[in-house]
């Protein structure tokens, strides 16, 4: 009975501590709350001390600049937070963000084109010009904040004259905390960014 009785208060400290730091961590530039789960056991001592040493986050359509972020995934080391749970720190934050195939299209100004993975660093799609149409792979590679996507070779018409309409970017300097991306690979659910953040403030 009484074993019972801890199990439920330490699962009741856990589940008050995981949606406080999630409140205040959608204030950091999320645009919908995050999940977020603490590991470890057990909780109460966790929150009694107010430093949670390890974590998992997860935050769906996060919008950064012309595109939305369809999920991001963070593994959260040595957070601590204040009394009031109103404020604190991610001491380390390393994950992943991903872009949809169908908001890199967007991006792309292609009408039509339905992007697909062709390896760790290339897409293809369908492109129909009116006067010519084919099928194209882009190598995608990460040119500073941005995202270069840029063709490198077409099936159906000859990129000769066509290559820089097919060019473009997409910025990615605005994540939430702060995050950067450090490099990328191309998945089957779309463009993969490993991102990554230390001694992150926030604060509600």
């Amino acid at each position: 009975m009484l074993l019972g009785l801890l199990v439920v208060l330490d699962r009741f400290a856990a589940a008050y501590a995981e949606s406080r730091i999630a409140d205040e961590i959608q204030k950091e530039g999320f645009g919908t709350r995050p999940d977020v789960t603490i590991h470890g056991f057990p909780f109460v001592t966790q929150v009694l001390d107010r430093h949670f040493p390890h974590a998992h986050m997860t935050a769906r359509d996060v919008r950064e600049g012309p595109i939305s972020i369809s999920r991001i995934d963070g593994d959260v080391r040595d957070v601590r937070i204040d009394s009031g749970f109103r404020k604190g720190t991610l001491g380390r934050v390393d994950g992943t963000a991903t872009i949809a195939f169908g908001e890199l299209a967007k991006v792309s100004d292609e009408p039509g084109v339905t992007f697909s993975a062709a390896g760790p660093d290339r897409v293809k799609g369908d492109v129909d010009f009116g006067i010519a149409s084919g099928t194209v792979v882009w190598q995608v590679t990460k040119v500073g904040n941005q995202i270069r996507v840029h063709p490198l070779s077409a099936e159906g018409f000859s990129l000769a004259d066509l290559d820089q309409d097919l060019d473009f970017t997409v910025p990615v300097d605005g994540l939430p905390l702060g995050l950067t991306f450090q490099n990328l690979s191309v998945t089957a659910k779309g463009v993969e960014l490993h991102v990554t953040g230390s001694h992150i403030a926030f604060s509600g």
